[in-house]
Protein backbone atom coordinates (compact mmCIF):
# COMPACT_ATOMS: atom_id res chain seq x y z
CA UNK A 1 0.00 0.00 0.00
CA UNK A 2 1.08 3.58 -0.77
CA UNK A 3 1.87 5.94 1.79
CA UNK A 4 -0.21 9.28 1.53
CA UNK A 5 2.60 11.93 0.10
CA UNK A 6 0.51 14.92 0.37
CA UNK A 7 1.30 17.71 2.46
CA UNK A 8 -0.88 19.87 4.21
CA UNK A 9 -2.47 22.60 2.27
CA UNK A 10 -0.54 26.23 2.80
CA UNK A 11 3.13 24.93 1.97
CA UNK A 12 1.90 25.46 -2.43
CA UNK A 13 1.50 28.31 -4.13
CA UNK A 14 -2.23 28.32 -5.05
CA UNK A 15 -2.42 29.40 -9.00
CA UNK A 16 -5.82 29.97 -9.99
CA UNK A 17 -7.23 28.81 -12.83
CA UNK A 18 -8.57 31.04 -16.03
CA UNK A 19 -11.81 30.84 -17.65
CA UNK A 20 -11.84 27.30 -19.72
CA UNK A 21 -8.39 27.02 -19.21
CA UNK A 22 -7.02 23.56 -20.25
CA UNK A 23 -5.59 21.20 -17.67
CA UNK A 24 -2.56 20.66 -19.40
CA UNK A 25 -1.66 24.93 -19.48
CA UNK A 26 -3.02 24.73 -16.00
CA UNK A 27 -0.35 21.95 -14.48
CA UNK A 28 2.37 23.82 -16.49
CA UNK A 29 1.70 27.06 -14.44
CA UNK A 30 0.78 25.41 -11.00
CA UNK A 31 4.33 23.23 -11.35
CA UNK A 32 6.08 26.20 -12.43
CA UNK A 33 4.67 28.36 -9.50
CA UNK A 34 5.18 25.98 -7.25
CA UNK A 35 9.13 24.91 -8.58
CA UNK A 36 8.04 21.17 -8.71
CA UNK A 37 9.31 18.61 -11.82
CA UNK A 38 7.45 15.84 -13.18
CA UNK A 39 9.00 14.26 -11.11
CA UNK A 40 8.07 15.64 -7.54
CA UNK A 41 4.03 15.87 -8.64
CA UNK A 42 4.11 11.88 -9.72
CA UNK A 43 5.94 11.33 -6.38
CA UNK A 44 3.11 13.31 -4.40
CA UNK A 45 0.38 11.97 -6.25
CA UNK A 46 1.94 7.75 -6.39
CA UNK A 47 1.93 8.00 -10.16
CA UNK A 48 5.08 7.37 -12.65
CA UNK A 49 6.81 10.46 -13.80
CA UNK A 50 5.80 9.35 -17.41
CA UNK A 51 1.88 10.34 -16.97
CA UNK A 52 2.26 13.52 -15.02
CA UNK A 53 4.03 14.27 -18.74
CA UNK A 54 1.27 12.79 -20.63
CA UNK A 55 -0.89 14.82 -18.65
CA UNK A 56 0.49 18.06 -20.11
CA UNK A 57 0.17 16.65 -23.78
CA UNK A 58 -3.68 16.16 -24.78
CA UNK A 59 -3.02 13.83 -27.71
CA UNK A 60 -1.36 11.17 -25.50
CA UNK A 61 -5.22 10.75 -24.32
CA UNK A 62 -3.93 9.92 -20.78
CA UNK A 63 -6.10 11.72 -18.35
CA UNK A 64 -6.32 11.41 -14.51
CA UNK A 65 -8.45 8.86 -12.94
CA UNK A 66 -10.98 10.01 -10.27
CA UNK A 67 -8.38 9.02 -7.36
CA UNK A 68 -5.88 11.08 -9.17
CA UNK A 69 -8.21 14.23 -10.01
CA UNK A 70 -9.06 13.43 -6.02
CA UNK A 71 -4.91 13.69 -4.50
CA UNK A 72 -4.14 16.40 -7.64
CA UNK A 73 -7.10 18.51 -6.19
CA UNK A 74 -5.60 17.95 -2.23
CA UNK A 75 -2.19 19.12 -4.03
CA UNK A 76 -3.59 21.92 -5.83
CA UNK A 77 -5.83 23.21 -3.61
CA UNK A 78 -9.63 22.87 -6.10
CA UNK A 79 -12.51 21.41 -6.07
CA UNK A 80 -12.16 17.99 -8.01
CA UNK A 81 -14.68 19.52 -10.53
CA UNK A 82 -13.02 22.29 -11.08
CA UNK A 83 -10.02 19.88 -12.57
CA UNK A 84 -12.67 18.06 -14.51
CA UNK A 85 -13.91 20.80 -16.19
CA UNK A 86 -10.39 21.75 -17.65
CA UNK A 87 -9.89 18.18 -18.62
CA UNK A 88 -10.13 17.81 -22.84
CA UNK A 89 -13.00 16.59 -24.45
CA UNK A 90 -13.16 13.73 -26.73
CA UNK A 91 -12.39 14.35 -30.13
CA UNK A 92 -9.80 16.71 -30.35
CA UNK A 93 -7.46 18.68 -32.86
CA UNK A 94 -4.22 17.30 -32.67
CA UNK A 95 -2.06 20.83 -33.47
CA UNK A 96 -1.90 23.17 -30.65
CA UNK A 97 -4.20 26.43 -31.08
CA UNK A 98 -5.10 29.61 -29.87
CA UNK A 99 -7.05 32.72 -30.37
CA UNK A 100 -4.92 35.42 -30.41
CA UNK A 101 -7.35 37.88 -28.86
CA UNK A 102 -8.69 35.86 -25.88
CA UNK A 103 -4.89 35.30 -25.24
CA UNK A 104 -4.51 38.76 -25.06
CA UNK A 105 -7.44 39.32 -22.63
CA UNK A 106 -6.12 36.53 -20.39
CA UNK A 107 -3.06 34.95 -20.70
CA UNK A 108 -3.90 30.84 -20.40
CA UNK A 109 -4.61 28.28 -23.18
CA UNK A 110 -8.32 27.41 -23.69
CA UNK A 111 -9.82 23.88 -23.56
CA UNK A 112 -12.26 24.48 -26.34
CA UNK A 113 -9.31 25.70 -28.31
CA UNK A 114 -8.69 22.10 -29.21
CA UNK A 115 -11.94 20.61 -29.59
CA UNK A 116 -12.15 19.10 -32.90
CA UNK A 117 -14.91 21.27 -34.80
CA UNK A 118 -14.19 24.48 -33.31
CA UNK A 119 -12.37 26.50 -35.94
CA UNK A 120 -13.14 29.90 -35.53
CA UNK A 121 -12.68 31.19 -31.88
CA UNK A 122 -16.50 31.28 -29.69
CA UNK A 123 -15.72 34.85 -28.97
CA UNK A 124 -13.78 36.71 -31.15
CA UNK A 125 -14.59 34.81 -34.62
CA UNK A 126 -11.04 34.52 -35.66
CA UNK A 127 -9.80 31.20 -37.16
CA UNK A 128 -7.65 29.91 -34.64
CA UNK A 129 -4.22 29.54 -35.10
CA UNK A 130 -1.81 26.74 -35.07
CA UNK A 131 1.42 28.04 -35.98
CA UNK A 132 2.87 31.53 -35.66
CA UNK A 133 1.91 33.85 -38.60
CA UNK A 134 5.21 35.28 -38.93
CA UNK A 135 7.68 32.22 -39.29
CA UNK A 136 4.93 29.20 -39.23
CA UNK A 137 6.44 27.65 -36.23
CA UNK A 138 4.02 25.70 -34.52
CA UNK A 139 2.97 26.33 -30.79
CA UNK A 140 4.60 24.30 -28.27
CA UNK A 141 2.45 22.63 -25.68
CA UNK A 142 0.52 24.78 -23.88
CA UNK A 143 2.73 23.52 -20.29
CA UNK A 144 5.43 25.07 -21.78
CA UNK A 145 3.53 28.51 -22.37
CA UNK A 146 5.90 30.73 -20.23
CA UNK A 147 7.09 33.62 -22.26
CA UNK A 148 4.11 33.60 -24.06
CA UNK A 149 5.19 33.86 -27.06
CA UNK A 150 6.73 32.24 -30.71
CA UNK A 151 9.89 29.82 -29.24
CA UNK A 152 11.28 30.76 -32.40
CA UNK A 153 10.77 34.39 -33.69
CA UNK A 154 9.68 35.97 -30.22
CA UNK A 155 6.35 37.42 -31.70
CA UNK A 156 3.99 37.89 -28.57
CA UNK A 157 0.37 35.82 -28.83
CA UNK A 158 -1.17 38.76 -27.96
CA UNK A 159 0.60 40.58 -30.96
CA UNK A 160 -0.41 37.80 -33.05
CA UNK A 161 -4.01 38.82 -34.16
CA UNK A 162 -3.37 41.37 -36.61
CA UNK A 163 -2.94 38.41 -38.67
CA UNK A 164 -5.89 36.74 -38.06
CA UNK A 165 -8.24 36.04 -40.17
CA UNK A 166 -11.71 36.59 -39.55
CA UNK A 167 -14.55 33.96 -39.77
CA UNK A 168 -17.08 36.65 -40.82
CA UNK A 169 -19.76 35.47 -38.28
Amino acid sequence: MSRQRIKPQGWVVQVTPGRDESFGHYLGRFCRANSLSHKTVGEELDVPTQRVSDWERPSRRQLPDAAQLKRLSQLMGLAPMQLRQMLPSVSLHLQIRLCPACYAEVPVHRRTWQEKGVDPCDRHHLLLLSACPVCQTGFRLPALWEEGCCERCGLEFSHMRSHSISNGT
